[in-house]
């Protein structure tokens, strides 16, 4: 499993950074050394990198430097896949350090650990509230630790939630008991939205393909229900069942906030410039209740205050960047020169290669097809492509632009070909939806 982040010191060799792991902590240049090393030899997946980690865990000294960089060489060492490394994680069960026990929990559950007495110690750990009784419970459930059935049924009476949809869907893959899965709906709806991204966890541990139409409404980031949709899909892999997860593939990214359940209210008209503000709020049920505001406001009013703050702060955080983008598809009732104006800045996000904002340029190419679909042909021609596109999430927006708004007789073989041999299953399942059509 890797990650865009994880090469980050391209110069650093295996060799050298091994180095650093075998210092003294009074050694060190940093303090950060120890966490930045060990986070780099993910980079070398061999036997050297793993007995490198394995013997910097039995490194014994109080210094939070060591203790931090301690519970990330737990987390790489199972990236690394290194079963040999079991019972040195296994002994971190019996840490102090509460995130270390977590990351330890977390760890022999993706080494799938099948010792008993790690089993029943991990069992043990998940009755005690101290702990971090949700990831002990998903560890026990991947594991099919029956032994825990027992412990885990008592916390479905958890009074937190994330632990209640843990053990739900826990029990769900331990036992089939589905009974509870109404529960995981009503979190998605939870005031706190750390509750309701956990939900869409349980979610997909219960393969709970029964609250899709919930999951749609959730006002969670439409990552988390890409992601959900996708799990539910690979668990059925059937042409005719994945059409409906198909039209919810489509409405997660056309992302339209009017079919969103929002969890807050205005008790009064707000302006313009404040329900922007709200567009940058870290809970996206106030970004989508800013958004359907936004939607009823005029639209020369509205871009007035785009343009004043674009390039000063929209411009460089995501989230706000994304909700725009998106706004400007949705809006009808843009003036010519507004209009004009909003192309470019279109046009520059369709080709944003910044990682953080990955969601803007599939949303940016659906807003540029609404407004401009004189200016999409081109795009069309690289994002069909799957050799010049990066996701598949680019060639399924560039369907469902061409379905939405442009003719489709004119990309009937490309259409097809995607049909027949696009490597990812949903791109090939949405191409042959609108091959049928024709």
């Amino acid at each position: 499993m890797s990650g865009a982040l994880d090469n980050i010191h391209p110069e650093l060799d295996q060799s050298s950074t091994i180095n650093i792991l075998s210092k003294d902590v009074n050694d060190v240049d940093s303090e950060s050394d120890y966490y930045m090393a060990v986070s780099h030899l993910v980079n070398f997946p061999d036997s050297v990198s793993i007995q490198a980690l394995m013997s910097f865990l039995e490194y014994s000294s109080p210094a939070r430097s060591v203790l931090l960089a301690q519970r990330k060489a737990v987390e790489v060492l199972a990236r690394l896949d290194a079963v040999e490394a079991e019972p040195v994680i296994a002994s971190c069960l019996r840490s102090l350090d509460i995130y270390m026990i977590e990351n330890a929990a977390w760890a022999l559950a993706e080494l799938n650990c099948q010792e008993p007495s790690v089993h029943s110690l991990m069992t043990e750990l998940v009755q005690d509230t101290s702990q971090n009784q949700r990831v002990l419970i998903q560890s026990l459930a991947k594991l099919n630790v029956t032994l825990a059935i027992p412990a885990i049924k008592n916390l479905l009476k958890s009074d937190q939630p994330s632990v209640r949809g843990a053990a739900i869907a826990a029990m769900v893959r331990l036992t089939g008991e589905r009974s509870n899965l109404q529960d995981l709906g009503e979190h998605l709806f939870d005031p706190n939205q750390m509750v309701r991204q956990c939900a869409v966890q349980d979610i997909i541990d219960s393969d709970a393909s029964e609250l899709l139409t919930d999951l749609l409404q959730a006002p969670i980031s439409p990552s988390f229900r890409l992601r959900a949709i996708r799990s539910f899909i690979n668990q059925k892999k059937n042409s005719e069942l994945n059409q409906p997860y198909i039209a919810a593939i489509d409405q997660v990214l056309r992302d339209d906030p009017r079919k969103i359940t929002v969890l807050h209210s205005f008790s009064e008209i707000i302006p313009v410039e404040i329900l922007l503000q709200n567009l940058f709020h870290p809970d996206f049920s106030r970004c989508y209740l800013a958004m359907n505001s936004l939607l009823q406001c005029s639209p020369d009013e509205v871009w007035r205050h785009v343009e004043e703050i674009w390039n000063s702060k929209i411009h460089n955080d995501y989230g706000a960047h994304y909700f725009l983008i998106q706004l400007f598809g949705l809006m009808n009732g843009w003036n010519l020169k507004d209009k004009n104006l909003i192309c470019p800045l279109l046009l520059e996000a369709v080709f944003d290669l910044r990682p953080q904002f990955k969601k803007s340029p599939p949303a940016a190419l659906l807003s540029l097809s609404r407004l401009f679909p004189g200016e999409c042909d081109q795009i069309f021609q690289i994002w069909l492509l799957p050799s010049q596109t990066s996701s598949w999430i680019y060639r399924y927006s560039a369907l469902l632009a061409i379905e939405s708004d442009h003719s489709l007789a004119v990309y009937s073989d490309q259409i097809r070909e995607l049909a027949l041999s696009d490597p990812a299953f949903l791109v090939r399942c949405k191409a042959q939806s609108i091959y049928d059509t024709l």
